[in-house]
């Protein structure tokens, strides 16, 4: 099997370990309200992830019945030297996304890209003729390629002031 790129790349904690959540009924942000607007749980509960790693599967759009498009692609994210295990020096992770703009923007990912997602973990459950099934998802709001993969054996790297932009649903 071969073994995962080694180019590092992180998984970033939303919350400092060390950080207090917010008391019920006090919130650091206006009333009812997160910083993008949405509505904010007084009870300090977050769903909040950001994950930077190479692309190991593909973009993928799929018409579901509703007539809304799916795009799936996977990441693998190398952990720590300290946190890796025999046999699993990176863990693959399913993105998933229903908006058109993060479709769009994925659309040239390739595989060996770097790339970085921010969204939500999301557990989807389904029946088959085994029964019933979930997998555990990032549901991206926000996607961007940090790198390349060059087509002549190395990687094109973006200069760190031209960034593609963030994508996110308007």
């Amino acid at each position: 099997m071969p073994k995962p790129p080694t180019t590092p790349a992180t998984v970033h904690a939303p919350v400092s370990a060390q950080a207090p959540l917010p008391q019920p009924g006090r919130s650091p942000r206006s009333p009812g309200q997160q910083n993008d607007g949405r509505p904010h749980d007084d009870t300090g509960h977050r769903n909040e992830v950001v994950l930077a790693g190479r692309v190991t599967a593909e973009p993928a759009v799929r018409e579901l019945p509703s007539g809304d498009h799916l795009v799936t692609w996977r990441i693998s994210v190398t952990r720590p030297p300290a946190e890796q295990r025999p046999n699993q020096p990176a863990d693959p992770i399913t993105c998933v996304s229903f908006h058109p703009s993060i479709e769009e923007t994925t659309r040239g990912w390739r595989i060996g890209d770097v790339v970085e997602i921010s969204g939500s973990l999301r557990r989807r459950f389904w029946r088959s003729q085994n029964g019933s099934s979930s997998v555990i998802e990032v549901e991206a709001r926000k996607a961007h390629r940090v790198a390349s993969r060059g087509t002549a054996g190395g990687d094109t790297r973006a200069h760190p002031s031209v960034r593609e932009p963030d994508h996110q649903p308007s």
